[in-house]
């Protein structure tokens, strides 16, 4: 499965490594850089030349669409991605040419990963054989996988029909074009004569023992096969909720708990904590000031929020609103407005919460333990009340810390309708069961860069 996802990406990713790689090492030299100046120039380059493309999105599954805006946003990234090179020339080499180096070196990069991306496309579009694909089940489920094949146009996979599970009690699809098969008609036959490379088992229940032995002879070696759950996680970075998985889950959840694993996750905590609450104290001095002068109140607030396990504790804020008294509703899902429409925000705090300013005083809970730096939004207790009455499994998420930012706020954002906080906490629980000390680092990389940007939600 990992490799099906995945081997574009990497392809790109090479072909942009070697690319910047190539680049540096030309220009740079060509400006009279030698030895250890040259290493130390290509080596930030690299970096931050792969940094820059990752965090503008080069590196996920996704539509490789030619347009404008995509050839603008890979401008950007490489353009960002020169900066740290240039304060290190005028730091620390400190010696003239390097605008021209450095423009030379954007440009070639520039064009030869736009005219990779341009061929890429069309190859992907125009000649790449598409995975044919047969779902056995003709359920929810199945629909679900379909179409989330279909809107997934990259992925390069084509439906081939659907096959009746045996002993199915109901079908759902009845539309689409899609052919399907019933269930006296031979699988193997199926794969052989409609050229069948990926199979994909939705069925409502556990397979039978016979049915296994049925699949797993007439199923050629060549042919992958996977559940839908875990094709569904894989494609989407989203888990897959019902019973059986999160059933699944909660026993990877405690095979899986080590104390090395927790002592290192709470260093990283700490340090991420202190550096981002030590770089941004300026700006929250300035901004608490003038929140102050704005109606006199306190700029420091704290809010009741539910951590781990249900155990609520005070959350720190900068106010950003009005003085009032604001609770949550009492009924139906949507309990917060968007921060587009909510008048109560004080004008000049807009930006400070889009670029998060707000949250940054988060970093006291952290540091407290109460908190961690990536993991689910911490919410209101009346809300954790609400939700969980109507949205299964939802305090599952509670497994874990609560987190300054995390998988669903870096992928979804800000949310309020009941089909978003179902999604958000999909996010939450395949965070839960993938989450590790690389993945945490670059979702706060991702995170600190998307606040920058004022789009964090």
């Amino acid at each position: 499965m990992k490799n099906i996802l995945s081997r574009s990406i990497l392809i790109i990713f090479m072909v942009d490594f070697i690319t910047i790689l190539t680049s540096v090492v030309y220009w740079y030299g060509q400006n009279g850089l030698c030895g250890e100046y040259l290493y130390l120039v290509v080596c930030i380059s690299v970096f931050s030349g792969i940094l820059a493309l990752f965090l503008k999105g080069n590196y996920k599954i996704r539509e490789f669409n030619i347009s404008i805006k995509n050839a603008y946003l890979l401008l950007e990234g490489i353009v960002l991605s020169q900066i740290p090179t240039v304060i290190f020339y005028i730091l620390v080499i400190r010696r003239g040419g390097w605008i021209k180096a450095v423009v030379s070196a954007i440009i070639s990069i520039y064009v030869i990963l736009l005219i990779y991306r341009i061929l890429f496309h069309v190859y992907l579009f125009k000649i790449k054989k598409p995975k044919r694909v047969l779902i056995i089940g003709v359920n929810e489920k199945a629909k679900l996988i379909a179409d989330e094949i279909i809107n997934k146009r990259a992925m390069r996979m084509q439906i081939v029909g659907f096959a009746e599970e045996p002993d199915g009690e109901e079908e759902y699809i009845t539309d689409g074009g899609y052919e399907i098969f019933s269930k006296e008609e031979d699988i193997g036959e199926i794969i052989r004569t409609r050229g069948v490379t990926t199979v994909i088992t939705a069925t409502d229940r556990r397979l039978e023992e016979g049915y296994i032995m049925y699949l797993a002879k007439e199923i050629p070696d060549r042919v992958k096969v996977y559940s839908m759950a875990e094709f569904y996680e894989r494609m989407t970075g989203k888990y897959y909720i019902d019973k059986v998985t999160v059933n699944k889950l909660f026993y990877e959840y405690i095979t899986s708990r080590s104390k090395i694993k927790d002592i290192i996750k709470r260093i990283f905590d700490v340090i991420s904590a202190v550096v981002i609450l030590t770089a941004t104290m300026p700006i929250l001095i300035y901004i608490g000031i003038r929140v102050k002068l704005t109606d006199g109140g306190s700029a420091l607030y704290t809010q009741k929020r539910v951590g781990r396990f249900g155990k609520t504790f005070r959350m720190y804020k900068l106010r950003t609103m009005y003085k009032n008294d604001y609770r949550p509703k009492e009924s139906g899902i949507k309990h917060t407005e968007s921060q587009e429409e909510d008048e109560r925000v004080i004008p000049f705090c807009r930006f400070v919460r889009k670029a998060r300013f707000d949250e940054i005083p988060q970093m006291i809970n952290i540091i407290r333990g109460e908190m961690s730096i990536v993991g689910p939004r911490a919410e209101w207790e009346e809300l954790v009340n609400i939700y969980s009455a109507e949205i299964k499994y939802y305090r599952s998420r509670q497994w874990m810390k609560a987190g300054w930012t995390g998988w669903a706020q870096i992928n979804q954002g800000h949310c309020v309708e009941k089909d978003d906080i179902r999604e958000k906490l999909q996010y939450d629980l395949y965070y839960l069961k993938k989450n590790n000390i690389l993945w945490d680092i670059s979702i706060l990389i991702k995170a600190i860069f998307m606040a920058i940007s004022g789009r964090h939600g």
